[in-house]
């Protein structure tokens, strides 16, 4: 059984879980639950590539493998859960 703290998995979902396919496996975590994390997940995929095409590499870029696909999975598995992709704000 995992012991993490459900906030923390949900609150920090790339420090908790390898890939976000493994976060939708998670049956601690309610339907809301994941829902949220896996938005959290998606912005945080798209302020990460966003600094990466102006430039700025993040700390962590390029140590996962397949990182570059990271938004790619996130919105597979939102697909998986019954969710949509959180549309990027326009400036």
């Amino acid at each position: 059984m995992d012991t993490k703290p459900k906030d923390e998995k949900v609150a920090n979902p790339s420090t908790e879980f390898e890939k976000p396919k493994d976060l939708i496996k998670d049956s601690d975590l309610s339907h809301a639950d994941k829902r949220q994390a896996l938005d959290t997940w998606e912005q945080d995929a798209r302020q990460l590539m966003t600094a990466s095409n102006e430039g700025m590499l993040g700390k962590e870029e390029g140590l996962k493998v397949n990182g570059n696909n990271l938004l790619g999975e996130v919105v597979r598995a939102k697909d998986q859960i019954g969710e949509k992709p959180t549309p990027k704000p326009s400036r």
